[in-house]
This record gives C-alpha cells, structure tokens and sequence, in this order.
C-alpha cells in the first residue's frame, strides 16, 4: 500500500503537462508537503526511499533542469550550498559507507536542494510570490479544524484516516500543561511551531499588500464568506487563527526565535529604516547579554526545592549537550554518521540541530550551515533597506523567517517539512534579490487567480 505516495508523482506529472511547472509546483508540490507527513515513504529494494513531496518533486524538478538549464545562475550562496551538500555527504559515506550515503543523499537533493531550486526559479514574479504565499496559508488554514481534533482526541486526523498505509510510523504525543501539543503532519510540535511562525509572516506580507482585501476565489473565497458573519475583517481572523495554534504547540524555543524575526521584519515597516536596524541590533546585543542570567535564574529551584516542568526541559538540554560533548571532539572532522550517533542512555533526543549536526557528520557542518543563514539575513536585510519605501519589502519578511528558524533550532533538530520549507525560502529569498528592487505593477495588483479546488489534484 506504500506505493501510494506515487500518486503524487503521477499528479505532478499531469499538472506539467495539463498546465505548467509552476502550477505543478503551486498545485501539487506544496500540498503533498504539507498535508502528509514526510515518514510516509515507499521502501523500493536497492533505491531510495520516497515519501510523497519527493516523489512529486522528482518531475518538477527534472523539467525545471531540462528546460531552463541556460538560465541558471551559480552565485554565492549556491557555492555555499554545493560545499554544505558535498561535505555532508562525503563524509557521511566515510562513516557509513556507499548504499546509505546514496539514500542520504537523494534526500539532501529532495529536501534541499530540489526546493531552493523550485524557490529560486519557478518563484520568479510578483504574481508568483502572492501564488506561492497564498497556497501556503491556505494548507494552514485547511488543517487548523485538524488541530483543534488533534488537542482533543490527541491524534492528528491524518493519521487517523491514512495512517493504516504506512503501519511502520505513528504521530507522536506530545503533552504539556495536561494538553496535548498540536503537531498536525509535521513530526514534532516544536518543529509545527516553526512552520506556523514562518507562514505567519508570509500571512502578514499579504496583508500588507493588501492582498486579503481583494475578492477571494475557490477556498479562500469560502473562508470570506464565513468571516463576514463575525466581527473584524478577514486578514484578523486569519491572524487569530494562526496566533491561537502557535500558542497550543506550547513552544518557547520557536516563540522567542518568533518575536526577534518579527522585530526583524518590522524594521522594514518603520520610516528610517536603517535608524530602526541599529536600534534593533542594539536591543539584540542587550538580550543577548541578559540571556544566560536569566536562563540560570530560571533553572535554580525555587522555596521548595524544585524546578518548573519548563525549566526540567531546559536543563536536560543543558545536560544533555554536557554529555554529548565528548563524542564530538572524539570525530570532529567527520562525526560519525547519520544515524549511528553514540547515544547517552536516557537522552536520546538531541534537541538541538547545530549539535546534532556536528555530531552526526563533524564541526564544518553546523558552521557551513550557519554560514549559509548568516549571508540569507545578511543580503536579505541589504536588499529589504534598498527596497521601495512605498510597500513592505519581502527581503525583511524572509530575514525575519530565516532568524526566526536560526534561533529555534537551537532547541529541536531540523526534520519534518522544515528541511524543504527552509531551503524553498532560501531560494526564493534569493530570487527575489535577483530580480532586484520591484514595486507593485498593474498586473500584480489584480487578484491572483486562485488554484483549481484541490479535488483535481489528489485523486
């Protein structure tokens, strides 16, 4: 029953022809991403292993290469990539040998590469950034009834109706304050939390368009309908929807990493945009400094003796890391594979990607990927001060998303849809930087015309 994620690429391979890529890409990719989870795959006896976003990526991104193969561009940040991918997977080959190597490296091809590529080129117009966006918030919305199930019967729906194909994974339970933690698709609600704030912004952007004032068609036009029965307007529901879910993820690694990327983000709304950057890094530099007092005061136990279950979760990262640095400096160049990690009795999760990478294929990785981000915040925040003043720039949204991930994962590994959503970004960050400073035209202020009802693309 597993070979059903083919579907998916039977679907993509359709839609190429029915229509585009890049409807493809709108239309099939992006909910095969976001509505199933990535465990979901077919095992096939000596290739690798598919799950359904990869499997429909494979058509996309093969017509992509065959026919704009003339136009692609080789820049910094793709050489800084082309070295992350290389190392990561050389090194996990002399630590694992071939056959594993090769699996591990169709899924950085898939989840990394694949999608900055599809960010980078077929996101290649302002119609295309409201298309991409607005699909995006639309499978949040879509599931946001789902988490709600989720909270009450501690199970994700997906797994409930689909999961009897795939007998080999179950939805983890998750349970803080005596609820349980919504986590929908996305393998862990720290890492659904991540994937809420970063479409939260794009959902701002679009506001800030105005997008959501234009009339709505298909599903987002349903959505209006119901939103005219209850008081404020259709960006604000939207907006409470997606504050009340990050709120039940009860994250606070993803929320502290939220509001520095949205004061990131704000700094491209304000009138002096450069005078608000500098404030913003001083009062960055200022918490900084603040942090480790207050992380310390809040792990001493308090009049009786004991710790907040919050504070149990920190200090067993604190530990945690204390432990697992021995076997770092045991392999720093290499580390010591992806999945053969020695592991601490009683702390197997290593909740913290930068780690965990260093553990698993060496030091250079953690810093190459680190590299990586620092240049997206970096150019994103020149490109988003040389912007128009007149619209809110998009290089100051993807910043903000980019810092926001930057801080949280520091506090969980980098796995689920995360790995393909942060790499989509990264590519059309830079697309967009490429294309230069835009303003709206009178083609893009038309409503974007939305995607065919999602019945025509999962049969």
């Amino acid at each position: 029953m597993a070979y059903i994620v083919f579907v998916a690429m039977v679907s993509a391979i359709y839609a190429i022809n029915r229509y585009d890529v890049q409807r493809a890409f709108v239309n099939v990719w992006i909910p095969f991403l976001m509505l199933l989870p990535t465990a979901w795959y077919v095992n096939i006896p000596g290739l690798p292993d598919p799950n359904f976003s990869q499997a429909a990526v494979i058509p996309i991104i093969f017509v992509l290469v065959t026919r704009q193969l003339h136009t692609l561009e080789l820049g910094k940040i793709e050489f800084l990539i082309f070295i992350y991918f290389t190392f990561r997977f050389a090194v996990d080959w002399q630590s694992r040998g071939y056959w594993d190597a090769q699996n591990y490296a169709f899924d950085l091809l898939t989840t990394m590469v694949a999608p900055y590529m599809m960010g980078r080129y077929i996101i290649n117009s302002r119609q295309m950034d409201i298309a991409t966006a607005k699909m995006l918030v639309l499978m949040f919305l879509v599931q946001a009834p789902g988490f709600i199930y989720e909270l009450r019967m501690w199970q994700p729906p997906v797994y409930r109706v689909f999961g009897f194909l795939f007998p080999f994974d179950a939805s983890g339970l998750s349970v803080r304050y005596g609820l349980a933690r919504i986590t929908g698709p996305f393998t862990h609600p720290i890492l659904a939390c991540v994937i809420f704030i970063a479409l939260y912004r794009l959902h701002k952007w679009l506001d800030w368009m105005g997008v959501w004032k234009q009339p709505q068609t298909g599903l987002y036009g349903v959505f209006l309908g119901w939103s005219r029965r209850f008081p404020l307007s259709f960006s604000m529901h939207i907006t409470i929807i997606f504050i009340v879910m990050i709120i039940l993820t009860f994250s606070r690694g993803p929320w502290i990493g939220g509001m520095a990327g949205a004061a990131l983000t704000a700094v491209g709304n304000a009138g002096n945009r450069k005078r608000a950057l500098y404030i913003f890094v001083v009062l960055m530099v200022i918490g900084g400094m603040g942090a480790e007092a207050a992380f310390n005061y809040y792990l001493s136990p308090g009049s009786d003796g004991k710790i907040s279950e919050g504070a149990e979760t920190m200090l067993y990262r604190k530990i945690m890391l204390d432990r697992y640095e021995a076997f770092i400096w045991e392999k720093p160049w290499t580390g010591w594979g992806l999945t053969t990690v020695p592991q601490v009795q009683g702390m197997e999760s290593i909740d913290n990607a930068y780690f965990l990478m260093a553990l698993q294929h060496g030091i250079p990785a953690p810093v190459l990927f680190v590299i990586i981000f620092l240049y997206a915040i970096g150019t994103q925040i020149k490109f988003g001060l040389d912007s128009s003043a007149k619209e809110p720039p998009l290089g100051f949204t993807f910043a903000g998303i980019y810092l926001s991930c930057f801080f949280a994962f520091a506090t969980v590994y980098i796995g689920g849809q995360t790995p393909a959503l942060l790499f989509l970004f990264l590519g059309w960050g830079e697309g967009i930087r490429k294309r230069g400073v835009q303003s709206l035209g009178p083609d893009d202020a038309k409503p974007v015309a939305a995607p065919p009802p999602f019945r025509k693309v999962i049969y």
